[in-house]
């Protein structure tokens, strides 16, 4: 097993600036459809409760998140898989240190969250009649998912990877023959 990449995501200030980029991108084309939502499809008021209900609720589905990917570590592992929890850099995170999965299996990990509660924010706002709030949640949580995908982007772009381990700072890619 042969180390191609090592990527400590804690403190290289030039991936974080990108996920911050990112974010800011899908942010920016996120409020533009909402206010197009907003305008042709009927919505709920947007009051002060409206803003307030969307702040607690981004606030509480930071930790969902998080175990979600702790879900699919423990189920891409095959149960084996040793489970933390941290907090650093703005950035809560789930690592399972040591655990080294196929590629295409860690970004499964990767991208459980990105894709489940995204989508049930989504369903949600539109089953409970709060469209316009379950679009902005669902922005919002995606914005928040750029590191997720930003790696997912890395372990793809680096075609000769197969193993991919996570570690208390990031990601190492590995060949394996």
């Amino acid at each position: 097993m042969r180390l191609l990449v090592d990527i400590d995501i804690l403190d290289d200030e030039a991936l974080q600036a990108n996920m911050a980029m990112g974010s800011l991108w899908i942010v920016i084309v996120g409020l533009l459809l909402g206010v197009l939502l907003a305008v042709f499809l009927p919505h709920e008021p947007v009051t002060l409760q409206w803003f307030l209900l969307l702040g607690a609720v981004s606030v509480a589905v930071l930790p969902v998140h998080e175990l979600v990917h702790a879900a699919a570590f423990k189920v891409a592992s095959g149960f084996t898989a040793r489970i933390a929890f941290g907090f650093s850099s703005w950035m809560l995170y789930t690592t399972a240190p040591g655990t080294i999965l196929p590629r295409e299996r860690f970004c499964v990990v990767l991208l459980a969250p990105v894709v489940l509660v995204t989508t049930a924010l989504f369903v949600g706002g539109v089953l409970t009649g709060w469209l316009l709030l379950g679009w902005f949640l669902a922005v919002i949580h995606l914005a928040g998912c750029t590191g997720d995908l930003g790696y997912v982007r890395i372990i793809r772009s680096e075609s000769r990877a197969n193993l991919v381990q996570d570690t208390e700072r990031g990601i190492a890619l590995f060949y394996d023959e």
